[in-house]
């Protein structure tokens, strides 16, 4: 599965779970590294997007320790993770409609 397609896919469950998600049109004006999505429920995750097995650059691995230390919930999501069904649960423990159930 490509990054893309893993995007696309993550975008439907977002979109499903009424969340609010963030991704930068485009990288190339922003910060080096930082992660691909941010999604917000009732907390802020960040989300790095990679293929199964696509390299963490530097920059990228700072970001994400970076936000993690800070107490953000920070990693990376790879199409092992959406297949799993990993995604999914992190999302729906996020949403307000898993709240309201």
């Amino acid at each position: 599965m490509t990054e893309a397609e893993l995007e696309r896919r993550v975008w439907h469950l977002i979109d499903g779970l009424s969340l609010m998600g963030y991704h930068t049109y485009c990288a190339k004006r922003s910060r080096r590294g930082f992660p691909d999505l941010t999604i917000c429920g009732t907390r802020v995750m960040f989300r790095e997007l990679k293929r199964e097995k696509g390299r963490v650059t530097d920059d990228q691995r700072q970001w994400l320790h970076a936000l993690s230390a800070a107490g953000a919930d920070a990693g990376i999501w790879r199409p092992s993770c959406l297949l799993s069904g990993r995604v999914a649960k992190e999302l729906t423990a996020i949403s307000r409609l898993a709240r309201a159930a």
